[in-house]
């Protein structure tokens, strides 16, 4: 989730949806993976889920404006494009339109930024680099529980999860006169960026696997003094 970082059981809701016979039509469940893909480590097959959405430039850390959709290879024929263009059909010998290519080309509509798709590429390839998927999500855990533990030793701050946190997203409130607007704005001048959130009314951080463990405890040291203010 983005908001307090809880991991959802995807596979678990992925079987009840497929197996709830109750409207006489199959459910189908799409992901949005805004805050999953790049942190945590992912079997799309194992999941069951239909469409997994997501966007390169969060834990990709890749271009803006390049994202990707995985449809189940079991239900791709169900979907057709909202948008139709000349890369997405075949055409006969005469140029005439004969159906929907069978592949991800069906969803292309005509020119793209590929640019941006080199540049997503490229980040990939510097975190596989680093280490695989699995071993970049345990970094990320171990690092997120180190400031969810030290966050919980201040008075003032009560962190949204009573256990560590399992993905990047340690989010928290502030027992202070100062709103969390304010906080959040103090710790920016201070080169520390985080954000607020609306519901619930809080301050995420997020932590990657490449965070030092030196900038999370210079993180705790800043926050202390702001609320002890």
């Amino acid at each position: 989730l983005w908001n307090t970082g809880q991991i959802l059981p995807l596979q678990e809701i992925s079987n009840i949806c497929h197996n709830y016979s109750g409207s006489g039509r199959p459910i189908l469940v799409l992901a949005d993976a805004a805050q999953s893909a790049g942190s945590l480590p992912l079997n799309l097959a194992e999941t069951g889920v239909d469409f997994y959405a997501f966007t390169g430039h969060k834990w990709f850390c890749g271009p803006a404006g390049v994202g990707a959709l995985y449809i189940r290879p079991e239900i791709f024929n169900l979907l057709n494009p909202t948008f139709i263009g000349w890369r997405g059909i075949n055409i006969d010998e005469k140029g005439q339109p004969i159906d929907f290519k069978n592949n991800g080309e069906k969803f292309e509509v005509a020119t793209s930024s590929y640019p941006q798709y080199e540049g997503l590429r490229a980040a990939i390839s510097v975190h596989n680099h680093w280490g695989n998927a699995e071993q970049r999500y345990q970094q990320i855990c171990q690092l997120s529980e180190y400031l969810w533990q030290d966050l919980s030793k201040i008075s003032a701050i009560n962190c949204l999860k009573n256990s560590p946190p399992k993905s990047g997203l340690v989010s928290f409130t502030v027992d202070s006169s100062m709103s969390h607007k304010s906080i959040v704005n103090k710790l920016e001048k201070q080169g520390f960026l985080l954000r607020t959130l609306r519901d619930p009314d809080c301050i995420r951080a997020c932590v990657h696997y490449f965070t030092l463990p030196d900038e999370i405890e210079q993180l705790i040291k800043a926050i202390s003094l702001i609320v002890s203010q």
